[in-house]
């Protein structure tokens, strides 16, 4: 009998433990963290290749989204998608090349960056020069310096944004001009490359690391070359879903920069979290192995250099004035509550 009254005790008291986690509204997440239902929790939209890993996906699995759900609604081309899916409220976030933000905004895009999702920073690439791009020609290519690019053929993802600026610094450098050579927009970069389709190919990220890997190919140059230090994409929002939004946005750069520092300090694991991302979004999870982290300075904070080399491209292309803008025009840092002013 006594056994009997211990048992239904037990279940009285489980029972109201559980009605007062009902009432304050409290619930376990799947990540074991403490949320609360009556919070507005705001979702934020986005594109994404299967091919890249993005901060906020990574911070989204390490539980650094608190109050954020992320959705991604597909695929995409590159940057300038990006900015049309995000400036026309089909998206929420994206990330793109400077000279992409940049000639978007002059155009009336209303979109402003508010962290740096990849770069060339040394502090945060696990070994080597760090990279964004490589411009990679056959082993047995003829092209030894910029003079031999003159009609050749150069294949590039997205006609407009980083590729084809570096490429044009390059030129520039050595007594050239774009006219010099064709770009050319093309995708399997490897593919064409070694077909003899083009004569160089400027892949982005994990992808230079496989081609490396498959051997006959070699370096001409690198957008570190070129650039040097600096996070030369920008994740950018809407300026209408920021004003909004603008606890949501505080809470998803900082997730996103918590990310960023994490995957530095933790190469394997970072790897292995890629892989799953990939997998997940029906990529390749093979290419998580060549991946070598997002490149940006700490804290993912953006500076006005990483924005002033494309404002002078774009000053020499006669697409904007000299002194018609500055750096801050087109990022802040004001969400991100690890600068300091």
């Amino acid at each position: 009998m006594n056994n009997k009254i211990k048992i239904l005790g037990a279940v009285i008291v489980i029972a109201m433990i559980a009605l007062a986690g009902c009432l304050t509204g409290e619930k376990i997440s799947q990540k074991g963290n403490l949320t609360n239902e009556k919070e507005n929790v705001v979702t934020i939209r986005y594109l994404s290749s299967s091919a890249v890993v993005e901060p906020y996906e990574f911070a989204s699995e390490l539980g650094y989204l608190t109050g954020i759900n992320i959705s991604r609604l597909g695929t995409n081309t590159g940057g300038p998608e990006d900015i049309m899916s995000v400036a026309t409220g089909s998206t929420d976030v994206g990330h793109s090349a400077w000279v992409s933000i940049i000639n978007a905004k002059v155009r009336g895009a209303q979109i402003q960056a508010v962290a740096g999702p990849m770069g060339n920073s040394p502090e945060g690439w696990y070994e080597g020069t760090p990279y964004l791009s490589r411009w990679i020609v056959l082993e047995n290519s003829t092209i030894r310096s910029a003079k031999d690019l003159k009609g050749k053929k150069i294949a590039v993802h997205t006609l407009g944004a980083h590729a084809e600026y570096v490429t044009r610094e390059y030129l520039s450098r050595n007594n050239m001009s774009k006219d010099d050579v064709e770009l050319l927009v093309m995708s399997h970069q490897e593919e064409v490359l070694r077909q003899g389709l083009v004569d160089v190919v400027a892949p982005v990220g994990a992808q230079i690391d496989r081609m490396e890997a498959g051997g006959g190919v070699r370096v001409l140059f690198t957008d570190y070359d070129i650039i040097g230090n600096q996070t030369h994409c920008g994740m950018f929002m809407s300026e209408k879903f920021i004003k909004e939004n603008p606890r949501a946005v505080k809470l998803f750069v900082e997730g996103s920069a918590k990310a960023a520092d994490w995957a530095k300090d933790h190469p394997e694991e970072a790897r292995e979290l890629a892989a799953e991302i990939m997998k997940d979004k029906g990529g390749n999870p093979d290419m998580a192995k060549y991946w070598k982290g997002f490149g940006v300075r700490e804290h993912a904070l953006l500076q006005d250099s990483d924005v002033q080399f494309w404002i002078d491209w774009l000053v020499k292309d006669g697409r904007i004035s000299e002194g018609q803008y500055k750096p801050s025009d087109f990022y802040t840092n004001e969400y991100n509550p690890y600068f300091k002013g």
